[in-house]
């Protein structure tokens, strides 16, 4: 059963964009829906085209975030509202799924707090697990779909814009970026959407914990594809982590930052976000 939404809701609500300026202002026609009742909400994100990586100019750049390219989606995909939650997690391990792995919460609560500790490898246990509940093919965003969902249709350092603080994202706010104000440093993750979303209805992008991509670690954007697919050649012992976390500086936070790590790597500052194609 999908809940919700149906395809013909989505379909419409992109419609609506394609023929508005939507890029202005696109949590409007945006639209939700979940496959089965334990399954992550998710949100469907535009078709459009953006600059992927960060301006020479931004403060505390990383070398890898470039050179900037124009990324183009032919087609509409969707993203998870939320990080994977313990919840979720939870539902997997107790149908036989996820290889069984239980993730401590390090006493800071299951529930709608995001599942930390996994690796690459379990989310994609948890993903295939998803993929055969449902009867659709799950999978993590590339990373190019991460930042194009993140950014929402921004391209300052945050979705926030040049500056983010402790009321906007769950990080370390003893550190300061671009001359922004220390804050709250609450040393754990926080249930997901405890702050608010960005503009295309996602929540904690920015902090929380890193997610996974699907793309190989690479030095720079040299010869990555510009349609919005995984790169899936180069490092392939390392994979991207995206977003920043709990105990992050808030540069570590920016869309175009990128981390990563080999696919084995778990720590309780690490979780994802699920992705999926649409029916065409």
């Amino acid at each position: 059963m999908r809940y919700l939404c149906s395809i013909a809701a989505y379909a419409f609500g992109l419609a609506v964009f394609a023929q508005s300026a939507a890029a202005e202002s696109p949590r409007e026609a945006l639209s939700t829906f979940k496959d089965c009742n334990v399954c992550p909400e998710m949100v469907v994100i535009p078709a459009g085209s953006f600059t992927m990586g960060s301006p020479d100019d931004e403060p505390i750049r990383g070398k890898n975030e470039g050179p900037q390219r124009q990324v183009s989606f032919a087609k509409p995909f969707a993203i998870g509202k939320f990080e994977v939650t313990f919840d979720e997690w939870d539902a997997c391990v107790a149908a036989g799924g996820c290889n069984g792995y239980e993730p401590v919460d390090r006493g800071w609560g299951r529930g709608r707090s995001p599942a930390i500790s996994i690796t690459w490898e379990y989310a994609k246990a948890y993903l295939n697990w998803l993929s055969e509940k449902t009867g659709q093919h799950y999978r993590l965003p590339s990373e190019a779909e991460w930042e194009y969902a993140a950014r929402g249709g921004t391209t300052t350092p945050f979705g926030t814009g040049q500056t983010i603080t402790t009321d906007q994202a769950n990080f370390n706010g003893n550190q300061t970026y671009n001359a922004s104000s220390t804050g709250a440093y609450l040393e754990k993750t926080t249930p997901v959407g405890s702050f608010p979303p960005n503009a295309f209805d996602l929540y904690d992008v920015h902090g929380n914990v890193m997610e996974w991509v699907e793309d190989c670690s690479n030095d720079s954007y040299q010869a990555a594809s510009v349609d919005g697919t995984a790169w899936t050649s180069g490092d392939c012992g390392n994979r991207i982590l995206r977003g920043g976390h709990w105990s992050s500086r808030p540069a570590f936070l920016r869309s175009a930052a990128r981390n990563r790590a080999p696919p084995t790597y778990r720590r309780d500052k690490i979780g994802f976000r699920i992705a999926r194609d649409l029916d065409p």
